[in-house]
């Protein structure tokens, strides 16, 4: 219920804030036409240029989902997490998951409003499919399944971040992948500490595994 539940709570919001302009302007077209080369002109190109530069390439439009998708999959596994689990690390990594997605999705939906990108209403089935083992796991093997199902979840979220990174078209959305980066890796640090504290493998001493 909480994908939903944040996907529709930010999805009114949004809805509630969306320009109207295009439908006011539309009568007021049909009755009245600049001449060329007037300042009237040259203001509706100007306009028509943003109108232009706001639309979001195939790249930004699959990262935007993609993160959307990500951020609704994160604050659920949180929420699963701080309640199935008496390990204090692991309360603080599902505190920090619930949180930081929560934030990130609200400056998302921002930026996916502006170039009027379409945001999926759940996570993938893979990620539904994990939240689901989660649930299943037995309590003496939860600590360390989500750890490390964590840990290599934010391994491929960190590629697919620089990749935007390096080849992002829309300036917000390089942003939003950078304000992303930091986040992902401050919760890729917390569940290595994490998995020390349990003596996890490959995580004993300082520094851990490139985990």
């Amino acid at each position: 219920m909480i994908f939903r539940r944040i996907s529709v709570v930010v999805g009114a919001a949004g809805l509630l804030a969306l320009p109207a302009t295009a439908a006011q302007a539309a009568p007021a077209a049909q009755g009245t036409s600049a001449a060329p080369g007037s300042p009237a002109a040259q203001g509706t190109q100007a306009a028509s240029a943003v109108r232009v530069a706001q639309v979001a390439s195939e790249q930004d439009v699959s990262f935007l989902q993609a993160v959307h998708q990500d951020n609704l999959a994160e604050v659920g596994a949180g929420r699963i997490a701080w309640t199935s689990t008496a390990d204090p690390n692991v309360k603080r990594v599902a505190a920090a998951l619930m949180r930081d997605h929560i934030r990130l999705d609200a400056d998302l939906y921002s930026v996916a409003r502006r170039l009027r990108v379409s945001l999926p209403d759940t996570p993938t089935r893979e990620q539904e499919a994990l939240a689901n083992r989660y649930r299943l796991a037995p309590a003496n093997t939860f600590d360390e399944y989500f750890i490390s199902t964590q840990l290599a979840g934010h391994r491929a979220d960190l590629r697919l971040i620089a990749a935007q990174i390096e080849t992002g078209t829309d300036r917000s959305v390089v942003q939003l992948a950078a304000k992303a980066r930091t986040v992902i890796e401050h919760h890729r640090q917390l569940l290595r500490d994490a998995a020390e504290a349990r003596g996890m493998a490959g995580y004993l001493g300082t520094g851990g595994r490139n985990g």
